[in-house]
C-alpha cells in the first residue's frame, strides 16, 4: 500500500497541471458553487439512466449466447439482420447515459466561451434523450418482430 500512495504521489507532481485539472469528475459534479444544483441534478439523472439500462447489457449478452449456441440454419438471414439491430439499439441507451456522465465535464473544460459551452450542453441535454428515446424503441420493436418473438419468447428474453 505504501508503494502505491508514493507512486500516487509521485504521478500527480509529475503530471502536467492541465491533467490534474481533468482527473476527476467528481471535482466537477460537486463544487462550491450554485451551479452545481444544476449539474447534480443532471448526473442524480444520468445515473438513474444507466442503472435503469443496466439490464440491457445482460439482455444483449443473453440474446447473443442464445444466437451463438442456436444453429445458423434454423435461423436465418433475416433473424440474423433483426438481431443485429436489436444488439446494437439495446445497449445504446446505457452507453449514451453513461456518456453523458463524461460529456458534460469535458464540454465545461473546453476553451470556448461561455456561450459556446450553454449552447452545447443544451444540444446535448436534448440529444441525449432522444437517443435514448428512440432506440430505446427501435429495440423493442425489433424484439417484437416475428422473426425474434418466437425466439425471445423460447429463451425467456424479454427488455
Amino acid at each position: 500500500m505504501f508503494i502505491v500512495n508514493v507512486l500516487r504521489a509521485w504521478y500527480n507532481i509529475h503530471m502536467p497541471e492541465e491533467e490534474q485539472k481533468k482527473q476527476s469528475i467528481w471535482k466537477f459534479y460537486f463544487q462550491a458553487r450554485w451551479q452545481t444544483v444544476l449539474s447534480v441534478h443532471f448526473l442524480v439523472a444520468a445515473v438513474y439512466l444507466i442503472l435503469f439500462y443496466i439490464g440491457n447489457i445482460f439482455v444483449a449478452f443473453k440474446f447473443a449466447f442464445f444466437s451463438i449456441i442456436t444453429s445458423a440454419r434454423l435461423l436465418g438471414l433475416e433473424f440474423a439482420l433483426w438481431a443485429v439491430i436489436f444488439e446494437l439499439t439495446v445497449i445504446v441507451p446505457f452507453f449514451t447515459a453513461w456518456y453523458a456522465v463524461l460529456l458534460l465535464p469535458n464540454i465545461w473544460r473546453t476553451k470556448y466561451g461561455k456561450a459556446q459551452k450553454v449552447f452545447l450542453t443544451i444540444v446535448m441535454l436534448g440529444l441525449i434523450p432522444i437517443i435514448i428515446i428512440i432506440t430505446d424503441g427501435i429495440a423493442r420493436f425489433a424484439l417484437e418482430t416475428e422473426v425474434l418473438r418466437e425466439f425471445a419468447v423460447f429463451h425467456s428474453i424479454e427488455l
